[in-house]
């Protein structure tokens, strides 16, 4: 994953200690999610990526990019990276 987080939305972010409080959960305390959009796509995993994922050079795996949006301002996007084969992603609509 790669995280970018706007330092307006959500001060002090860096100075966390991630081991006691995840970065999401930070987010959601001062950077409420109003509106959040994402996108996935397929991608083949590069040298660097496939050595952390435990996956061969090329091996396609599943793209999710995210934006969220908190009140007027985006708050944080992020790129994260799932192996094609352990992974899929399930969402319900009802209106």
């Amino acid at each position: 994953e790669d995280r970018y987080v706007n330092p307006q939305s959500a001060p002090h972010y860096l100075e966390q200690d991630f081991t006691v409080m995840t970065p999401t959960r930070y987010l959601i305390d001062h950077a409420p999610v109003t509106q959040a959009s994402y996108t996935i796509s397929a991608a083949p995993a590069t040298r660097p990526q496939a050595q952390e994922l435990a996956v061969g050079e090329g091996e396609a795996c599943l793209l999710m990019t995210r934006t969220t949006i908190s009140g007027p301002v985006v708050a944080s996007h992020a790129r994260l990276l799932y192996p094609g084969t352990r992974y899929r992603f399930h969402g319900l609509f009802a209106l």
